[in-house]
This record gives C-alpha cells, structure tokens and sequence, in this order.
C-alpha cells in the first residue's frame, strides 16, 4: 500500500525540513501508550513528534541510497555478514520508535538477545555441565521478516493500529522488503516475530524435558538426559563424534510452520566429553571464552612489550584484524582499541577473576594513560613482588640502587615515592602494598632506629610473616640495635655492601620458588 505524499514546497521546489531530534520531548511511557491503536499517518507523526510531511518525505520519497548506509563485516567463522544502517531523517525515526516498541515486549524465558540484563553469558549459562548441548541456527532470519508480517504484528495485539498507521511503522522499520540488520527497530522487532516459535519451542522443550534459549537466531537445547530425542535432532550413527548431525522432523516442522528455516550447515549436537558452545563460548563446566582468546590478548601483550605501541600496530594490522581497509588512521593505535574491547567482553564473561586482573595490571604496565576502569583496578588489584621499607635518609644511597635494580631485572617493587602521589592518604597506600606484596625487605640501619614509620611496617610484616602471607628480608646495614626490632634477631639477614645488583639476583631467586 502507498501513502499519497503531500508536502510544502519553498522558492526552488524543495520539500520544507525541519532537523530532528533523537529523543522523544514527551515521556517514554505515554509515547507507548499513545502508539496503541494509532490509525493515521498522523497519529504516528504526532507520536513520534515529527511533522506528518516530512515524515512521509522521508519513507516515500528519499532514494534508497539517502536511507541506508550498508557495509560487511567479516563473521569469526569466515564470511561475511552485510550491514545495513539507517541515514540521516530514518535513523532518528528508528531510534525514536524502538525504545516504544521494546515498552511493549513481554520479555520470554528462553530469550536471551536483544533484551535488558541479557546476554550471551546469560544465555550460556542455562546450559553448563550438560550431557547434550544441541545448537541449530535459523536461516536468513531477518531476511524471511517481511512487510507483510511487520504490518500484521503492527495491526494485532498489543498494537492493534490501523491499516494506514501499521504501513508507515512498517515502513519505518523494512527495507527493501525486509528487515535490515543494523536498524535500530530490527533487534526488537524480531523479537516479536519470534514469539510464536519461542512459544512452541518451549512446549517441544517441556514436552522433551529440555533446557530452550534463543539468542537472536542461535538456538539452543540441551539436556541430562540418557539420549537426546530424535525428534529434535540425530546422529548418523552410532558415533556422535564423527558422524554427522541432523535435525529432527519435529523441530523441522516447528520451525517452518512459524516462518523460519534451519541452517542445515549449522547444527551441532555435543556431548560431554568435547567442548561444548553455546553462542561462542563454553560450558562444559561454566561460561567461558576459548582458549585461543586468552592466547590472542597475551600475543598482544607480548608484542607490544617487545615491539612498543608503533610496532604492534604493524602486527595488528597485518595478522589480527579484521576490517583492514577500515584501519584509515596511520597515527591511530587499532591494537589498543582492540585490547581494550577484548578485556571487556572477558569482564563480562568471566566476571573479574584472577585471570582477567593479571592481564588487565599488565595491560596498565604497559599503557601510559590506560581508560579509567583499567587505571582504577591498577590501583585496588597491583602486586608487587617486593615492598622495600626503609628510613628516608637510606633512600638515596642505598634504595634506590636496589629499585633500580629490581626494575631492570623485571621485579616489581613498591617504593614510596614512585607510588605515593600528591593527596593520598600515606596509611591506605602503604596498608595495600604491604598486603599485596610477596617479599618484605627491610632495610635496617641506624636511620631505621627509633623512626615511627619503618617500626610499623615491620611490625605488620613481621605478623603477617606468622600468618605464611609475606616473607620478611632483613638487610642490614652498618651495625645498627639489632635488639630494637624484635623478632627480626630470630631471622637470618643479609648485609649491605653496597651491592643493589647482588641484592636484586637474590630477590628474584626467592621470588622464583613462587612462580
């Protein structure tokens, strides 16, 4: 059906357009209510508060290539997958209607893309530790939304619009007949599509005793069931790792009769035993990235502690990524943004973990201005191999060398005056050092004697000595009250001879019993 456009003309023939805005003037809520049972073109530009000429200019009368931008991006299992984003008037249409229609979505179990607090993690999670993990993808899924049923949910419940409002929505939200990935609508409109298949899948899924998610197109079974039914999906013989998969005629059925189709190319049935995916990551046991991934960040930092930034980039550029025609900045660092966005996704994966805090201190190691989140776990989560305690007449002469030494041969050491900065607080830095440091080494001399701070570090450390948490060094120097430290005459000790190399090699043999 097509709309009659009628539009104001200026001197030159050009249609009168005003600039719009992104965001509703109104509340969210009655925007959603307002949107329900719309039944002009009208309704839907006052909804969207954009006069009713220009938003008709824009659906009917600008060419496709004022519309929509489109691009590829390279898939993680080879191919491509087009992009198609909204332009100019239609993008701020899209980005105004979404958040109306997401209102509206009663939020389904199994439904893990596209929706608040959900995600692949959440969508992983619900099928860990299970026998059989079955995955099947739909094919060409926003391909096979159409016109015809974007306009039918417009016009069925909870919309319920008319004829003419249900066109222009759909309009707003279809290209080129169907549904463009990248729109902002499509994510939610697909949603509800899928909603009858998220329907009978969960029947089929209660009927089969079996875990259902959907994540967009990825579909998920999985079950502790002594088989798997073979109305869902089968082997071609006995062996489920070398024969193939296929799909069943139950699950077939379902899925046709809801307006889908299966990627036949794109079924696994997994056992326990292999690794398990479930929208990219494993769950044999817990969600979890792959193996490679980790290698991949550590590749990362490798060569950029050995290359340096500019060095890297080169690599970068060359082996990882994947989009090379769009690296068009020569002075831009690609690999940062990329290291960066992989540390997050591990985040939200794997929450943060030990792993994920020691690749991100490394990271902050090596990055002179790190973003803020990284900077901030430097701050809670650094380890150090070594807290050098000393008196501040001993720093000079005799720390410093040591520090020195200790950073040549890759030790990490806190030294006050390196980590303290303009307006910390003295006791919660040097609290967090000493708990977070492996070895103890106190510098014990005449300047030591009396001094209110070094005593206090001594003491913390010689406690936590007691406890198997620190390993407490003397290093003597000169021929100071060996009595006034207290338990320190029970250890045996080193003597400074104005030696720091020595004493940093003896430091990292110690600290190599810890590795």
């Amino acid at each position: 059906m097509r709309l009659r456009v009628h539009l104001a003309q200026g001197a030159r023939g050009k249609a009168h357009l005003s600039k719009l805005q992104f965001h509703l003037n109104k509340p969210l809520e009655e925007a959603a209510a307002q949107i329900v049972g719309a039944q002009t073109a009208d309704d839907i530009a006052e909804v969207l508060e954009v006069p009713k000429g220009q938003l008709l200019h824009i659906l009917y009368s600008y060419p496709d290539e004022k519309k929509y931008i489109s691009f590829d991006i390279k898939k993680k299992n080879g191919g491509y997958r087009n992009i198609k984003a909204a332009k100019g008037g239609l993008r701020v249409l899209q980005s105004k209607l979404a958040p109306l229609l997401a209102s509206h979505y009663r939020l389904k179990n199994p439904v893990h893309g596209f929706v608040k607090e959900r995600n692949i993690v959440s969508n992983a999670t619900q099928h860990k530790r299970k026998r059989y993990v079955f995955n099947v993808d739909l094919s060409d899924f926003y391909g096979t939304i159409n016109f015809g049923r974007v306009r039918g949910l417009f016009r069925a419940k909870p919309f319920e619009m008319g004829e003419k409002a249900a066109s222009v929505v759909a309009q707003i939200c279809i290209f080129k007949n169907s549904l463009p990935q990248g729109a902002a609508t499509s994510p939610i409109i697909s949603n509800f599509i899928a909603s009858e298949l998220d329907r009978k899948l969960s029947r089929l899924a209660r009927r089969y005793k079996l875990t259902y998610t959907r994540y967009a197109d990825d579909i998920t079974f999985s079950s502790n069931n002594r088989n798997f039914p073979e109305g869902i999906a089968f082997y071609d013989g006995n062996n489920p790792i070398t024969n193939d998969c296929f799909v069943g005629q139950v699950l077939e059925e379902t899925v046709s009769g809801c307006g889908f189709s299966i990627n036949h190319e794109k079924t696994r049935l997994q056992i326990r035993g292999v690794r398990q995916d479930v929208t990219g990551l494993t769950v044999n046991e817990f969600p979890n990235v792959r193996r490679s991934y980790i290698r991949n960040i550590r590749a990362l930092l490798h060569a950029w502690r050995k290359f340096g930034p500019d060095g890297v980039e080169v690599i970068y550029r060359r082996k990882y990524a994947k989009n090379k025609s769009r690296l068009v900045d020569t002075e831009r660092h690609y690999f940062k943004e990329a290291l960066y966005g992989m540390l997050a996704f591990l985040r939200m994966v794997r929450g943060e973990d030990e792993l994920y805090l020691k690749l991100c201190l490394q990271t902050a190691e090596l990055d002179k201005a790190p973003p803020e989140l990284i900077k901030r776990m430097k701050e809670q989560y650094k380890m150090y191999d070594v807290f050098i305690s000393h008196a501040s007449e001993d720093k000079i002469d005799i720390v410093r060398p040591i520090y020195d030494a200790c950073k040549s041969l890759g030790i990490s050491a806190f030294l006050d005056e390196e980590e303290i900065d303009w307006g910390d607080s003295l006791t919660e830095v040097l609290n967090h050092a000493l708990g977070k440091s492996k070895l103890f080494l106190a510098v014990l001399s005449n300047n030591s004697v009396g001094k209110k701070w070094p005593r206090k570090e001594i003491n913390a450390a010689l406690a936590r000595q007691m406890d198997g948490k620190q390993k407490f060094l003397p290093l003597v120097v000169g021929s100071p009250d060996m009595d006034i430290f207290g338990l320190t005459n029970d250890l045996l000790y080193v003597n400074w001879k104005n030696n720091p190399d020595e004493i940093a090699e003896k430091l990292k043999f110690i600290l190599s019993k810890y590795a």
